[in-house]
């Protein structure tokens, strides 16, 4: 192999070398773009959560809804319903007074900003869908129980079933008073095994009985068809 031949393939050695450096380049900067966006949007859902929060809290404190207390975790908004005549012992049918209180949360959830951000952000809403991502706003209904065995005459068989049940029951008028879409709303029975207190006593399992109410929001890729 002649000089010249040598020198032309290190020449071509280095250019494509110079080729590939600039294509990692790209991909770091591609990845460091879309981790600074995937933040901004992160951040941006969390301040329309936090928003909310704020805005549902004064709602229910003008009601004023008695028994039903809202709070702000990791996972979204928590409303915590907790009424000692909220549903007669091993029954799931609400109570006159939980369903009115269920009423005045649906029309409090309605105008929550949260579930309006389609109509005040449509620009931002038609940039997710182009982006082939949708907004996602979901409100989870938790039945939870006290550790008392279902009384063997009860139509119902475990606390899982009645904790379902009532969460179920809560969803179903929820849904109806707010008129929010129902692909919105799940449900979940968790039955005795979580309380927030020890059973060990009628006041802590009276604690334990109770409706939780979880919403949350996510901009989330559209799955392949």
């Amino acid at each position: 192999m002649t000089s010249n031949e040598l020198r032309a393939r290190k020449s071509w050695l280095l250019s494509f070398g110079d080729v590939i450096t600039l294509l990692i380049c790209f991909f770091v900067m591609a990845i460091a773009i879309n981790q600074s966006d995937a933040q901004r949007i992160h951040l941006w859902i969390e301040s329309q959560l936090d928003h909310s929060y704020h805005d549902l809290q004064q709602r229910i404190t003008d009601a004023p809804l008695t028994g039903i207390t809202v709070a702000q975790d990791s996972n979204g908004i928590l409303i915590n319903i907790n009424t000692p005549d909220a549903f007669e012992s091993a029954k799931a049918i609400p109570s006159p007074s939980l369903e009115n209180s269920i009423v005045l949360l649906g029309t409090a959830l309605a105008q929550t900003p949260i579930f309006q951000l389609e109509q005040q952000y449509p620009d931002f809403i038609q940039q997710a869908k182009a982006a082939n991502m949708h907004w996602m706003t979901e409100i989870t209904v938790e039945g939870y129980t006290d550790n008392d065995a279902i009384a063997p005459t009860s139509p119902l068989r475990t606390n899982w079933q009645l904790s379902a049940l009532r969460a179920q029951a809560v969803m179903q008028r929820l849904q109806q008073s707010s008129n929010l879409p129902p692909e919105r709303f799940n449900l979940a029975g968790l039955s005795e095994y979580h309380p927030i207190v020890d059973n060990d006593s009628p006041e802590h399992k009276a604690q334990n009985r109770r409706i939780q109410i979880r919403i949350n929001a996510a901009l989330l890729k559209n799955e392949l068809p």
